[in-house]
């Protein structure tokens, strides 16, 4: 299993800003080249845990061996849980303790603050500074990246919002804009350096050279946007999470052109209806189409239709699906068994959101949910605004 990179769903530019300034508090030189070459370096490396995100930082902001020390403390102070001092006449005595993997060194420093004693080092104080290990096997990641009015509630379920917080969610959902997925084309694009050589490319170019190769081109295949379908549950059971997910399907319309599925008792094609520019209307007018909105399931049913279809069929393949239902069927477990077969063999990636999941006692071992899994590449909770943070880097992983 991969690891986790930190910067996944972080505002890098912010972190850059935020850390150049400590260290410009502590006195190090950290000029706008130095902090501009820091962002560039983390959008190509990518750092995957703190030893390499250490020695980036490091390369890119420190310009002299003398800065080293107190580089080491700022870097500890804002990966560890306590923190360590920065600034000489803050430093105070004892051993702090660092939660991140490394070493923890211990110095002598005079007093630059000592009570009666101006420029006076009489007194030492022990400081502890922060080297990382090379070997850092842990992962450490940062906080999701969610809007500051949504983050207080990250964690409460949908239904025990408020409706002012619902509506904080919902405008959140409405702006989001997920991290698409994307698939290789078969066609290519003229590259500068790297990838096969074009023969077409190098022989019309040989023409002005005496039909001698000198100059080899070169092409690299082009990168498309995979496709991504939604199939909603609109049942009664699923009640205090569709309106929420109705505004995650019509981002996803607008923003990633989604194909959109409702069913309930019956399948409807809801994607026109949810491109309005009006979230509001858009979900009026999606309320008027699904007649059999708030009924009774059937998910078997559902996606046969879906999968059976000669038209709406093509938006599933190759595409990255994603089902929000809780798995309660009233058809059959073996039928919705072969019809997630099916639709797993014609998409690339079927994720299944299911806010039953988060429930301490949850277990898929029966029903329609037992008889989906199998067939199923990722099971998601999405009942909370952290838990929805990661349907979209699921959506945006695949």
């Amino acid at each position: 299993m991969p690891e986790a990179i930190l910067f996944r769903s972080v505002d890098r530019a912010g972190f850059v800003a935020a850390f150049s300034e400590r260290l410009r508090a502590a006195g190090l030189d950290v000029g706008l080249s130095s902090a501009t070459r820091f962002g560039q370096a983390l959008a190509v490396c990518e750092p995957r845990h703190l030893s390499s995100l250490y020695w980036v930082a490091r390369s890119c902001l420190l310009h002299s061996r003398a800065d080293i020390e107190v580089f080491n403390e700022v870097f500890a102070a804002v990966f560890s849980i306590e923190g360590l001092p920065v600034a000489p006449q803050r430093r105070e005595a004892g051993r702090h303790s660092v939660k991140a993997s490394g070493t923890v060194t211990r110095r002598v420093w005079p007093d630059e603050a000592a009570p009666g004693s101006i420029g006076s080092t009489s007194q030492p104080v022990i400081v502890d500074s922060y080297v990382p290990d090379l070997d850092d096997s842990d992962a450490v990641g940062l906080p999701e990246l969610l809007p500051s009015a949504v983050a207080e509630f990250g964690d409460t379920p949908f239904e025990h919002l408020s409706k002012a917080e619902l509506r904080q969610v919902e405008q959140w959902l409405a702006e989001a804009a997920p991290r698409l997925p994307t698939r290789q084309s078969r066609r290519y694009r003229p590259a500068a350096h790297s990838g096969q050589i074009d023969l077409r490319r190098t022989l019309l170019a040989a023409r002005s050279t005496g039909g001698e190769p000198i100059v080899l081109a070169r092409r690299q295949p082009k990168v498309r946007q995979r496709k991504i379908a939604v199939v909603a549950d609109m049942s009664g059971s699923m009640q205090a999470y569709s309106r929420i997910y109705l505004h995650l399907m019509r981002a996803l319309a607008v923003n990633a052109n989604a194909e959109v599925f409702a069913f309930s008792t019956s399948l409807r094609r809801v994607t026109s209806q949810l491109r309005h520019s009006n979230p509001q209307v858009a979900i009026d007018r999606l309320t008027n189409e699904v007649a059999d909105r708030f009924g009774g399931t059937k998910i078997a049913s559902g996606i046969g239709e879906l999968v059976a279809s000669p038209i709406w069929s093509s938006a599933l393949r190759g595409a990255v699906v994603l089902i929000v239902s809780d798995g309660w069927d009233a058809d059959p477990p073996d039928q919705l068994g072969r019809r997630m077969q099916r639709l797993h063999r014609m998409a690339h990636r079927v994720l299944w959101v299911n806010p039953r999941t988060a429930a301490v006692d949850f277990e898929p071992t029966v029903g329609g949910m037992a008889a989906a899994l199998p067939h199923t590449d990722q099971l998601l909770s999405g009942h909370t605004p952290n838990a929805m943070v990661a349907v979209i880097e699921a959506l945006g992983s695949s």
